[in-house]
């Protein structure tokens, strides 16, 4: 039977009840879990940052440079060179330094570096790892400014071993290096290198040429503000130094003062004393003194010892250089070639600036000039605003980039580029900037040459006001009449020759105290060029040597790599073998005629004429060089052949080549001044010839002698035929085309000299003292004009040079040398004047005399007294 299925119970039918979870873990078994894990992940990374530094220890360390070369270090040291008179005259260096110790310097100088820079210099082994960790933090502060933590230790490793980038791979190495520094040197030591090595700004380098150069004296007697200006230019020498902005100069040295303070050093008294006296630096030192002469040195020395040597090994270089002749010397070239150029006409301005473009460089520059510090008995500075004259053409580059080569002795004024030491946070100059920083500050004093921007012409006072930035110039009309534009005639109003927003060079010729206006007048720099050189006839010194305008725009030497053509200041070599063949006297008769001549030597014929165009049939040879008659010389020549006129060129010291052909009579040869002054030197010197010498000696940094030079003369001209090539020169200067030379009112002798078409003019000549020869010429060879000779160009220089150089010197002739006779002569017949006829004296070469006596008047035969061969060729 089937039973109906049984339902489940209530209690049957309830739902289990789940397990109970596990019991959690008490705070104390939590905390030593995540101490393992972190322990662990501790370990790995500690193990990983071991792994890493031992990694990039390894890494880096490879090809480290070796510290044992601090040991010995030697810095590049500047070769001096000495003139004359025991001055030092030049310096040769990529870095002026010279090296002082540490243990030499007052404790308050090192302290201020000290404090500048690393104050716990002494305390620390290399590496300031709280600095370190504080610059770190700092640095990644958005916004902040970026610092470092670099020891005294660090800079020397970076400075001496390592380079200035910035990346960490160099600092990587940095770090490695300083320890072995600290390991390997004193603190001393490393302290020495330091400020023997920094740089200061100006182009100084070395704690010793900077005190010399900011402050006048040797480092070891700064005081205490002097040595916190200085400790703290190392940080940005180009930006902080006191020449180029006195106000950040002063700024940085409050703070040195401070810390100074700050770290015991100094007392606070002493700090907030020097905090309030101003920066006080010393007078300016005097300009360089020739230029273009040391440069000839600088290569000589080059040449011979390598670049190295010569810019970093300490020579010690005399040289036969006379500043005060040298000085003269300069004057009368810079004075002659403005002469000239202002005959040439005005070329007009340098350029021309809009009103408002004006105003925002002069807003820049005149900060400049208020930050600008300035030295002792400066009266201010004033801008040359030569580099804005450019705007149109090109952008400015600082003297570093543009290669320029600059007087360390005295530029200043425009702010130095250096990129490698400017800061990663500074913000890049603008154009505006950039040029106005191009621009250089000059001190105002008389004589001073720089461009200014014309701001007013004013026709009824006849005055014209020229901005100088930091003072305002006036010029009067009346000192500008010169200023005549080509193809127009002479001014007649001041708005004939300025124009307001013009850029012009003007010359300061009085400088009163401000507010006062400076009185200037218009100048011009000239594209005419020209040269002197000065020889000492009895040792051949260079006393002096000028090699063009302006060495700082041209360093081309025209002195010593030009070679021009000497026109008749040749002639007296010529004229000197013809007596020297025996064949001529100083009263042979040659004929002054037109004639067309067929040069045998080029197969061409031509037609000699003389300057004046002019002909005054036979003449003596006296007469025919002082009026330097072109027709006689090219029958002397004739009759000589070029050989022999070479030769005797080749003996008094004239090596170029020369054409051997009848134009050499005219002087078509090409020649140095130095072998033309140092020929005319052995004619003055009674034909003993010797080179010209401007080296005299050459020493190592040791004071071991390399090279030593004196003069070795050797006779290689007759001194009889030397001395009548001198008496016929002395009727040039006394009759002839080198008149103005009496002036000197002492003996002189000397020949001009004129090529076609004026394209050099020359004055070579000599008393017994001194001997010169003055170029001036075109570097293009371009023609002076027609009314330019050596009488009018070259001449005045020379003549200029040799008033200053003769001061003091009693007059004295010139020494007749055996084998000349004088005898008196009558001088129509050039017979010997008898006792009816007034004579002259008249010097021969022994035998070659008249022995005839001049007849009374009505009587003369000239055919009598002319040697057999010079009458048969002059007639």
């Amino acid at each position: 039977m089937t039973t109906a299925p049984q339902m489940p119970s209530s209690s049957e039918t309830s739902t289990p009840t789940p397990p109970a979870p596990p019991s959690r873990p008490g705070f104390g078994a939590r905390l030593w879990r995540w101490t393992k894990r972190l322990l662990i992940t501790g370990l790995v990374c500690l193990v990983l940052g071991a792994l890493t530094v031992v990694g990039g220890y390894v890494y880096y360390s490879q090809d480290l440079p070796s510290v044992d070369a601090l040991r010995d270090y030697q810095p590049p040291q500047v070769t001096k060179v000495t003139c004359a008179d025991g001055s030092i005259c030049a310096e040769f260096a990529r870095e002026r330094r010279t090296l002082i110790r540490v243990e030499d310097l007052p404790p308050h100088v090192r302290n201020a570096f000290l404090a500048a820079e690393d104050a716990d210099f002494y305390k620390h082994e290399g590496l300031d790892f709280f600095g370190i960790t504080r610059a770190a933090i700092k640095n990644l502060i958005p916004n902040s400014r970026k610092s470092g933590a670099s020891t005294i230790t660090q800079q020397v490793v970076k400075n001496l071993l390592l380079t200035p980038e910035r990346k960490f791979s160099r600092k990587a190495r940095e770090w490695i290096l300083t320890p072995r520094v600290e390991e390997a040197l004193t603190k001393d030591q490393i302290l020495s290198l330091y400020i023997n090595q920094s740089y200061y700004g100006q182009r100084r380098y070395g704690l010793e040429e900077a005190a010399l150069y900011y402050f006048g004296k040797h480092a070891k007697a700064l005081n205490v503000g002097e040595a916190a200006v200085l400790a703290g230019t190392v940080q940005l020498p180009h930006r902080i130094n006191p020449v180029t902005n006195m106000t950040r100069a002063k700024s940085r040295q409050r703070y040195v003062l401070d810390q100074m303070a700050r770290n015991g050093f100094v007392s606070a008294d002493v700090a907030e004393a020097e905090k309030e006296q101003p920066i006080v630096l010393a007078p300016r030192r005097g300009k360089a003194v020739g230029p273009y002469y040391t440069e000839e040195i600088r290569r000589t020395l080059i040449a011979r010892y390598g670049e190295q040597v010569v810019m970093e090994g300490g020579l010690r270089v005399d040289i036969a250089m006379v500043p005060r002749l040298q000085l003269a010397a300069e004057e009368a070239v810079r004075e002659g070639l403005e002469a000239v150029d202002r005959r040439q006409g005005y070329r007009g301005p340098r350029g021309a600036l809009e009103k408002g473009q004006w105003e925002r460089y002069r807003a820049l520059i005149a900060t400049r000039i208020e930050e600008a510090g300035r030295r002792q008995k400066d009266q201010g500075y004033v801008a040359d605003l030569s580099p804005l004259a450019k705007v149109e053409k090109e952008a400015p580059k600082p003297p570093e980039a543009a290669g320029a080569v600059v007087d360390p002795l005295e530029e200043e004024g425009a702010e130095e580029q250096r990129p490698d030491l400017t800061p990663e946070d500074e913000a890049p100059l603008s154009p505006d900037q950039l040029l106005a920083q191009s621009v250089r500050l000059k001190p105002m004093e008389e004589g001073l040459r720089l461009t200014g921007y014309v701001m007013l012409v004013d026709d009824k006072r006849k005055v014209a006001r020229v901005d100088l930035v930091g003072r305002t110039a006036e010029v009067p009309f009346a000192s500008v009449t010169w200023a005549r534009r080509k193809g127009k005639g002479a001014p007649k109003k001041i708005s004939d020759v300025f124009t307001e927003g013009e850029l012009v060079f003007v010359r300061v010729l009085k400088a009163p105290p401000a507010p006062a206006f400076v009185e200037a007048t218009l100048d011009q720099v000239p594209e005419v060029q020209g040269g002197l050189v000065v020889i000492r006839p009895e040792n051949r010194h260079v006393v002096a040597l000028v090699g063009g305008y302006d060495a700082e725009r041209s360093s081309f030497n025209r002195a010593t790599q030009a070679k021009r053509q000497p026109g008749s200041s040749f002639k007296p070599f010529l004229y000197a073998a013809a007596m020297g063949s025996g064949r001529y006297t100083p009263l042979s008769k040659v004929n002054d005629a037109p004639e067309a001549v067929r040069d045998p030597y080029t197969g061409k014929t031509w037609k000699p004429q003389n300057y004046d165009r002019q002909f005054q049939g036979p003449m003596t040879l006296r007469e025919a060089l002082t009026k330097s008659k072109n027709t006689v010389s090219v029958r002397l020549i004739e009759a000589l052949t070029p050989a022999t006129a070479i030769d005797f060129a080749r003996r008094a010291g004239i090596h170029s080549p020369l054409p051997e052909n009848l134009t050499l009579a005219l002087g078509t040869g090409e020649v140095t001044m130095l072998e033309a002054a140092n020929a005319y030197a052995t004619l003055q010197a009674s034909g003993r010839y010797a080179e010209p010498l401007m080296l005299l000696r050459v020493r190592d940094a040791h004071g071991k002698v390399l090279e030593e030079h004196q003069p070795a003369f050797e006779e290689t001209l007759p001194p009889a035929v030397a001395y009548l090539t001198t008496s016929l020169m002395r009727s040039v200067v006394e009759d002839g085309s080198g008149r103005a030379v009496l002036a000197l009112e002492r003996p002189a002798a000397g020949k001009t000299g004129t090529t076609q078409q004026s394209r050099d003019t020359w004055f070579s000549g000599y008393t017994a003292d001194w001997v010169a020869s003055a170029w001036v010429g075109f570097d293009d060879n371009a023609p002076l004009g027609g009314r330019e000779t050596g009488g009018r160009a070259a001449l005045p220089i020379w003549l200029q040079f040799m008033r200053v150089a003769h001061e003091g010197l009693p007059t004295r002739e010139f020494e007749v040398p055996p084998g000349v006779v004088q005898v008196r002569i009558d001088p129509i017949s050039g017979l010997l004047a008898g006792n009816s006829v007034p004579g002259r004296l008249e010097p021969f070469l022994e035998g070659t005399q008249p022995t005839a006596e001049a007849p009374p008047p009505g009587q003369v035969t000239t055919d009598q007294f002319f040697l057999d061969d010079g009458n048969r060729r002059g007639l």
